[in-house]
């Protein structure tokens, strides 16, 4: 008998790939909706998204504040319709909707023969970058899409982490590889040329780092892990801005922070990340994940 309880992510993965098949218009007419039922039905974490934008932006007025969580909530929503359509588009057509800048700078950094760190915060579209086409031919990197590593920290729930692993290694555009295993890994591999992937604007586990910055008008702790690995073994950093310009218009665009973050001051890789992410969100306000916690234990 087949146990619906084991197989559940198989049951929710058919109904998506269902879903997946209908043309992207009518994904964005859902999105529509799905904007509006989170916003004014359920108050998804209206008061975290009210907040952070307040806190972060003291020189908005409140109309402009509201403005900003109501276009938050639709870029959500879009993101989201935008993540399922992924699931059986193609890579052509999700590359059709993709484009990468600074490529000079990330082929920089590999051709030192070495790994490299990417910093990436929750900006954009994220999801839609596991899916893109050929590295080399579409969009000139000199990196084969398995050297692409996405760096993630597993869900408490086994059954979002089983669909969110499927979904992310479907295309055979990347590779995933969780959190706790990233050190090991790279100390097995320091011969290798990967360019590992970490979103790094998250809260810190306990709240308490060797890192703040002034991130966003406001004392932040900052996660330490990716500075101080690229410091030990010696790895280039880059910044990577995942940028929704608006439907159909994704832009992944990098920059070079250092070529070896073994010979920076301790802090310099993360304040440089923080002050880019802080110029891309000044710039697209309502794309990133204002809804995150960030804040939890504000800094006196």
């Amino acid at each position: 008998m087949w146990d619906v309880s084991k197989n559940m992510h198989r049951v929710v993965l058919f109904f998506l790939y269902a879903l997946s098949w209908l043309p992207l218009k009518l994904h964005y007419a859902f999105s529509g909706f799905i904007a509006w039922f989170l916003h004014k039905v359920l108050h998804y974490r209206m008061q975290t998204v009210v907040t952070n934008i307040a806190r972060s932006f003291p020189e908005m007025s409140y109309n402009e504040i509201r403005k900003t969580a109501a276009d938050f909530y639709r870029n959500l929503a879009d993101v989201i319709a935008e993540s399922v359509w992924s699931i059986t588009a193609s890579t052509g057509e999700i590359g059709s909707q993709v484009r990468i800048t600074g490529q000079e700078a990330l082929n920089k950094a590999m051709s030192l023969n070495r790994n490299a760190v990417i910093m990436v915060g929750h900006l954009g579209n994220w999801e839609i970058f596991t899916g893109l086409p050929d590295l080399r031919s579409h969009y000139g990197i000199d990196l084969d899409n398995k050297n692409f590593v996405y760096v993630y920290k597993r869900p408490k729930s086994r059954l979002a982490d089983k669909i969110i692993t499927h979904i992310r290694l479907h295309h055979g555009s990347c590779s995933v590889i969780e959190s706790h295993k990233i050190v090991r890994h790279i100390v097995r591999h320091r011969e290798g040329r990967d360019a590992f992937f970490f979103i790094c604007d998250q809260n810190p586990y306990h709240n308490e780092s060797r890192f703040v910055a002034d991130f966003l008008n406001q004392k932040t702790y900052m996660i330490e892990g990716p500075e101080t690995i690229a410091a030990k073994m010696e790895m280039p950093v880059l910044y990577c801005g995942l940028i929704r310009h608006g439907r159909m218009d994704n832009e992944a665009h990098f920059e070079l922070i250092t070529e070896n973050a073994a010979g920076c001051t301790e802090g310099y890789v993360t304040s440089e990340f923080a002050r880019l992410l802080e110029e891309d969100i000044r710039k697209h306000k309502s794309t990133w994940l204002w809804s995150h916690r960030r804040w939890k234990k504000r800094i006196a």
